[in-house]
């Protein structure tokens, strides 16, 4: 590919304190933050470089991309949101470039592994700052989408599909305990995501708080 056929994401002369500035910002809002070890924080960052140089983007050095360019947005980094559920279930991303913000010192965490294929994983899913009593709101885990509520101190999390004609419930309202559908007002408590509709009743989805974020279990 000649270099003027190469949508570039960032300028030439792209330096290794350029991209961590840029993504720093981004993970720490996702409940990452670069590994505690800064020589290999910088021997991934300079693949990267390497990369973008040749393709026009950051994909990330331990992942093989397709030529395919809906799926190769996955693996552009960082790329925590499209693996959130295995990710935290790690502790860290793919490489461990980014490491979960909770987790002690993360210089021992690099290196690419696969994810366990069972289990729950507890994932950061918002910053508690941003999301003040009343909030209701959608937040996605990788492929999956969950509607999170705050109610006083208490956050709840339901399945984000209304059963009735499939309206986003994190698009609602609330009433109490009650999540109200955004499309044809059917209500779920979100405390047991149940209904008044027979056979339409959600799932929900244990949460925590702690470090300023919430998490949810899947």
């Amino acid at each position: 590919m000649s270099s003027g056929s190469v949508r570039r994401r960032f300028e030439p002369g792209t330096t290794i304190g350029d991209l961590k500035k840029y993504m720093e910002p981004f993970a720490l809002r996702l409940g990452y933050r670069f590994n505690d070890d800064e020589e290999f924080v910088d021997e991934i960052l300079s693949a990267e470089i390497e990369i973008l140089d040749e393709t026009g983007d950051v994909y990330c050095p331990c992942r093989v991309r397709t030529g395919d360019p809906k799926e190769d947005v996955k693996i552009i980094c960082p790329c925590i949101p499209f693996y959130a559920d295995e990710f935290a279930k790690l502790q860290k991303c793919w490489c461990g470039l980014f490491v979960r913000t909770d987790v002690k010192d993360g210089s021992a965490l690099h290196g690419v592994i696969e994810a366990p294929t069972s289990g729950s994983a507890e994932v950061p899913v918002a910053l508690l700052a941003e999301f003040p009593p009343g909030t209701l709101r959608t937040v996605r885990i990788a492929k999956r989408e969950i509607a999170l509520a705050r109610i006083g101190d208490e956050f709840f999390a339901l399945g984000n599909v209304c059963r009735h004609a499939f309206g986003p419930l994190g698009q609602g309202f609330l009433d109490g305990y009650y999540a109200i559908c955004p499309w044809h007002g059917w209500r779920f408590d979100v405390r047991d995501g149940t209904t008044d509709h027979p056979g339409a009743d959600v799932a929900t989805y244990p949460t925590s708080v702690r470090d300023g974020y919430v998490f949810v279990t899947v």
